[in-house]
C-alpha cells in the first residue's frame, strides 16, 4: 500500500506538497496539523512523484521514493533554448549507419534515460525489445520482403506497389531499404489497459530519438517493419512479443556514418489561435 511520511521537524508546514498532487489527496496543512493523506490516497495515488520533488526540506518521502533516493534538481544545467533549437534541428532520420554495433550498456543507457518519459497516470506502461544480432535483424528484413510479395499477389494495383517492388528489387541484390543495415532494431511495446498506451510509447520513441544524440547515436523510425508486423503473421511470431501486448513502434539504432553539415528548412507553422 502506498504511502507518505513526514518528519515533522523538518516540515515547512507550505502545504506545497497538497498544491502540486495531480488529484489532489494529501490534505493541506492546517493550524498545527501538518499535511497528511487523505483516506483515497493509497487507491488513487499514480506515485509520480510530484510531493517528494517539490519538498524544499526533503521532509516528505513516498513510500515508493525517499526523498533521499531522489537527486536534487539542477535547474542551471537545462539546455538553453538555443541549445535546444539546435538539437531539435539536428536531429536527422540516419538510413547510413556504421557497422560498428553499439554495447549494450549503451543502449540500455539510452532506455534508461527514457524512462523518465511522462506517460498516461504515471504507469510506465512501455515494455522494450531489442535485436542487435545480424541474422535475426536480417530475417526480419527477409519477412518483410515476403510480406510485401504477399500484398503484391492479392493487390498489385495499391498504392504502395510500387514502392514494395522497389524494396523487394533491392533486397534482392543485397540492398536493405528496410533497415538501411542497422544494427540495432528497438521496439515499443505494452498491454493496452487504459488506451494512452499508443500515445506513451510514441512520446517514449520521440524521447529515445532525441536522446541518442547525446549518446553519437542517430535513429531512425522503422515504420515498414511495424506495418508488416502489424499486417504478417509470421512477423508476429517471430518477434514473439509477451502474451496480450501490442506493437507501439519500432526504431532502427546505431552510429552515423556519415555527418550532417547544415540545416534543413521546414515549413512555417499553420497556427490558428482561438
Amino acid at each position: 500500500m502506498v504511502n507518505i511520511k513526514i518528519d515533522e521537524s523538518a516540515c515547512l508546514m507550505d502545504g506545497l506538497c497538497s498544491t502540486v498532487c495531480p488529484l489532489q489527496i494529501i490534505s493541506p496543512p492546517k493550524g498545527n496539523l501538518k499535511p497528511e493523506p487523505k483516506a483515497e490516497f493509497s487507491t488513487w495515488c499514480i506515485s509520480c512523484g510530484h510531493c517528494v520533488s517539490i519538498c524544499p526540506t526533503g521532509a516528505l518521502s513516498h513510500s515508493r521514493m525517499t526523498s533521499k533516493q531522489c537527486p536534487t534538481a539542477k535547474y542551471q544545467s537545462i539546455p538553453s533554448l538555443e541549445q535546444i533549437e539546435q538539437t531539435l534541428r539536428l536531429r536527422r532520420s540516419i538510413r547510413r549507419f556504421k557497422e560498428k554495433v553499439p554495447k549494450r550498456e549503451v543502449v540500455e543507457r539510452l532506455i534508461g534515460l527514457v524512462s523518465y518519459v511522462p506517460s498516461g497516470h504515471n504507469l510506465q506502461s512501455v515494455r522494450w525489445q531489442i535485436f542487435a544480432n545480424r541474422v535475426d535483424l536480417d530475417q526480419l528484413v527477409n519477412m518483410v520482403c515476403d510480406w510485401m510479395g504477399k500484398m503484391l499477389e492479392e493487390n498489385p494495383d495499391s498504392p504502395q506497389a510500387p514502392l514494395f517492388r522497389k524494396i523487394i528489387k533491392a533486397w534482392s541484390e543485397e540492398m536493405d531499404l528496410v533497415l538501411h543495415r542497422a544494427p540495432v532494431l528497438i521496439l515499443a511495446h505494452s498491454r493496452i489497459q487504459t488506451g494512452t498506451e499508443v500515445t506513451d510509447a510514441a512520446i517514449a520513441l520521440a524521447y529515445l530519438d532525441l536522446a541518442s544524440l547525446s549518446l553519437g547515436l542517430g535513429c531512425c523510425w522503422a515504420g515498414l517493419i511495424k506495418m508488416g508486423i502489424e499486417s504478417w503473421e509470421p512477423l508476429r511470431q517471430f518477434i514473439d512479443l509477451p502474451h496480450g501486448h501490442q506493437l507501439h513502434g519500432a526504431m532502427m539504432v546505431g552510429y552515423p556514418k556519415y555527418e550532417f553539415q547544415r540545416l534543413p528548412l521546414r515549413n512555417h507553422p499553420k497556427v490558428r489561435w482561438r
